[in-house]
C-alpha cells in the first residue's frame, strides 16, 4: 500500500510539471517593431493641413499648404498658402526631427510672428499637428498630409 501511494504521488508531481511547462524553446516572446515615420528633412515635400480648432489669433477652421521654397530641408524659406480662415504668409523655417514619429517645424513669418508646429506622424505621410506662438499667443490643431 505504501508503495502504491508513493507511485501515485510521483505520477501526480510529474504530471503537474509536464502540464505547467518551463517556457523552453516553444514559448512565444513579444517582438516590438518601431517604425520611424517622421522624415529627416522636408526637402521635396509640402505639408497639407486641415485645421480642426484654434484660439486667436490662429484660425479655428480652414486649411493651408506649407511649401519650402529654398534651403536644404532643415532650414530655408517657405510659402504658406491659406484657404478659408487661414491667412497666407511667407518667411523662414527650421525643421528638426525630434523622435521616430515626431518633428518640430518653426516658422518665422515675414511679420515677425514665430509659430512652433509639433507634427506627430501616424504613418510616413500623415498625422496630427499642434501649432502655437510664444510671441503672439494662441494655438491651433489639425491633421496633416505630407506630400
Amino acid at each position: 500500500m505504501k508503495y502504491q501511494k508513493s507511485i501515485a504521488l510521483s505520477t501526480c508531481l510529474v504530471s503537474m510539471a509536464v502540464m505547467t511547462g518551463c517556457g523552453g524553446s516553444g514559448s512565444k516572446k513579444a517582438v516590438v517593431v518601431v517604425t520611424a515615420n517622421a522624415p529627416d528633412n522636408l526637402a521635396g515635400h509640402s505639408i497639407n493641413v486641415q485645421v480642426s480648432g484654434g484660439t486667436s489669433p490662429f484660425a479655428s477652421n480652414g486649411s493651408y499648404v506649407f511649401t519650402p521654397t529654398s534651403g536644404d530641408g532643415h532650414s530655408g524659406n517657405y510659402q504658406l498658402q491659406g484657404q478659408g480662415s487661414v491667412q497666407s504668409n511667407i518667411g523662414t523655417y527650421t525643421w528638426n526631427k525630434t523622435g521616430d514619429n515626431t518633428g518640430v517645424l518653426v516658422e518665422t513669418e515675414q511679420s515677425g510672428t514665430m509659430v512652433q508646429n509639433t507634427l506627430t506622424f501616424n504613418s510616413p505621410t500623415s498625422g496630427i499637428i499642434h501649432s502655437s506662438s510664444s510671441n503672439v499667443g494662441g494655438s491651433q490643431d489639425g491633421s496633416f498630409t505630407l506630400n
